[in-house]
């Protein structure tokens, strides 16, 4: 049988000869039937040839000005290419009642959930379902957009009418699995475990094993979601998300040597994760790995210094070991580039008292004393720099603000007592 124009173009353009199927599109469109053109259409438009699959349609369009599905395939191609105006243009001249105007809504949707205006998406979409209300590309897509945007409630009832019309899967997406994923963001995990279970059973995907696992550790099943995201490490080693939550997980059961052997596993795949480091350290810590432990801390804050968790963690670690030098070298450059968090402030103060630096463990008493002005140990401690470096007055008045917090410390009593008698 001898091939058409259109299907011998095709062929071209899949061995890459370019210059050949340009010649032969427009023998095709001299020679071949309208039947073939169609399907030339379809084809060109699949493999992304925009520009020869405009050509094609607005030749079929000047001899078919009825057909208005050629009006939508030219408004989809002008969005593609950026011509919005155009496009609209287009969608313009399709008619309310055209059976393509359905569709049509369906792609401005797109283009407007693309936009981020998924308030007018939305009306689009619910203008589509007034006119096809069992359709269930119109319900998938408000499940999905509503999703995006947030709105699980309204976004379960679509997925919920997909799967009672035994829906399991549209679009390469498990209809269960949005529905567990829902489900766990309105707080119902109950419900989550039980769709994404189902999901599982159906299609056993890395995505699919992790969001089961992640829901079993907001539960606080451990065991369960270290099974789960087991496999999911077993699957596909270089899933980087799932060495945090099984490094977590075991933290959680004290399984300290399991933490950190995950979360050394992750590192091979994702060498460039702080919160993996700054976990790695805490477990070498519990293992009493202290060596270990700094170097994790240090590789953390050179990815992320601006991390207050990670840099107070570090200082902790480093006054357990009265280097309270090194201490000041992680954290002044913190408080330098304007953070004040009013616990590293504390930490400068006694670093800087502990190096004998009192003007400047003064300063940053005086600074943390703004924002701890209700935490009983703070004002101790701050009450006993005070009355160390003779300022009487200053300590007696913290002192108190300490004692109306904690009155029965017999020890800070007894110094107002004695600051009293002089």
């Amino acid at each position: 049988m001898t091939m058409s124009y259109s299907e011998q173009m095709i062929e071209a353009i899949q061995n890459e000869e370019l210059d050949k199927a340009d010649d032969l599109m427009h023998e095709a469109l001299m020679k071949d039937s309208d039947d073939d053109l169609f399907a030339l259409v379809e084809t060109l438009y699949d493999l992304g040839f925009l520009k020869e699959t405009k050509e094609v349609v607005q030749h079929l369009l000047a001899l078919h000005p009825e057909e208005e599905g050629l009006k939508l395939t030219l408004a989809e191609i002008a969005l593609e290419e950026g011509h919005e105006l155009e496009s609209f243009e287009w969608f313009d001249q399709i008619d309310q009642d055209s059976p393509f105007y359905p569709q049509s809504l369906l792609v401005a949707a797109d283009y407007y959930q693309v936009l981020d205006l998924p308030e007018v998406a939305k009306e689009k979409l619910k203008e589509a379902k007034e006119l096809l209300p069992d359709e269930p590309v119109i319900d998938f897509a408000l499940g999905e957009l509503l999703f995006s945007a947030g709105n699980y409630k309204e976004a379960i009832v679509h997925y919920e009418k997909l799967i009672v019309t035994n829906h399991v899967e549209f679009a390469g997406v498990s209809l269960n699995g949005r529905l567990g994923n829902a489900y766990a963001a309105i707080g119902d995990l109950e419900s989550a475990v039980n769709y994404l279970e189902e999901a599982v059973d159906l299609k056993e995907t890395s995505d699919l094993l992790f969001q089961l696992g992640l829901i079993y550790f907001q539960k606080e099943e451990f065991d369960r979601s270290a099974n789960l995201f087991m496999q999911v490490k077993e699957q596909d080693p270089s899933y980087s998300s799932v060495y945090s939550y099984l490094a977590k997980g075991f933290m959680e059961q004290q399984d300290f040597k399991q933490a950190l052997e995950n979360v050394e596993d992750g590192l091979v795949y994702d060498k460039h994760n702080a919160g993996l480091y700054a976990m790695g350290a805490e477990a070498a810590l519990s293992l009493g790995d202290e060596t270990k432990a700094e170097a994790y801390y240090r590789e953390a804050l050179i990815i992320e210094p601006d991390t207050i968790s990670v840099t107070l963690a570090f200082t902790h670690l480093l006054f357990n070991q009265e280097r309270f030098e090194d201490a000041l070298t992680v954290i002044i450059p913190r408080i330098d580039s304007g953070e004040e968090d009013p616990q590293l402030l504390w930490y400068a103060a006694i670093a800087n008292n502990e190096e004998e630096a009192f003007e400047d463990a003064r300063e940053f008493y005086d600074k943390a004393a703004i924002y701890l002005s209700d935490n009983a140990e703070f004002l101790k401690d701050y009450a006993i720099f005070l009355r160390e470096d003779g300022d009487k007055e200053g300590f007696m008045n913290t002192a108190k603000s300490y004692l109306r917090l904690n009155p029965n410390d017999d020890e800070v009593n007894e110094w107002i007592k004695y600051e009293d008698g002089l």
